[in-house]
């Protein structure tokens, strides 16, 4: 899986290379990626568990994608009501942007592009914060794509939430079976879910 997933950077790299040749996002502002992300709806529910998180002490929030902009998945969040307070860490891909127009010059800085990208921000935030608080803490990861299953296994609880069945097809592969601890894996579970009504009980039972 993982060499499959890796096969398709350069796809990605060659898709970003043809949005700055074309300037597909250039020229816009900064305001404007914002307004544009205040348009996305989340899936029902998700808002609510990121919410009840966000108030639990010494709960951190990380949000990984590899969308172009820091300030479209701001909007998005603010856009559903998500609280900024404590304020949640953003890693995705960036726009750059023109110091004297402050307008976007088209260019994308690549952070994010593949799957296994996705999955060395979770861990390095797991070290980051075990280094803070002097142990390891307990990650727990939501995604609902095929670029998230690496970031999915990694996690203490890994929730696949949605239809994804070719996310499920690939956990077929990996001898990957829902709802069951990997013991060889310090019990490592992903679950399945149709919509994020049982999300909050199986992170706080786990």
């Amino acid at each position: 899986m993982d060499q499959y997933l890796e096969s398709l950077r350069q796809v990605e790299n060659a898709s970003q290379e043809r949005i700055k040749d074309f300037k597909i996002l250039a020229g816009v502002s900064r305001v404007e990626l914002y307004n544009g992300g205040r348009q996305v709806q989340f899936q029902s529910g998700a808002a609510d568990v990121i919410n009840y998180f966000l108030r639990m002490p010494n709960c951190h929030v990380c949000v990984t994608s590899a969308n172009w902009s820091t300030d479209f998945i701001q909007g998005a969040l603010d856009g559903n009501g998500v609280s900024n307070q404590p304020p949640i860490s953003v890693y995705c891909n960036e726009l750059k942007f023109s110091k004297r127009t402050s307008l976007s010059t088209g260019t994308i800085y690549p952070r994010l592009v593949v799957a296994s990208d996705k999955a060395a921000v979770i861990e390095t935030y797991r070290e980051v914060l075990a280094s803070r608080y002097g142990s390891k803490p307990r990650l727990v990861y939501a995604g609902d794509s095929l670029t998230d299953l690496p970031a999915l296994l990694l996690a203490d609880v890994g929730l696949l939430v949605g239809q994804s069945d070719n996310v499920a097809k690939w956990c077929k592969l990996l001898d990957v079976e829902f709802s069951k601890p990997r013991f060889d894996e310090n019990d490592k579970t992903l679950y399945r879910l149709l919509d994020w009504s049982s999300a909050i009980n199986i992170i706080e039972n786990h």
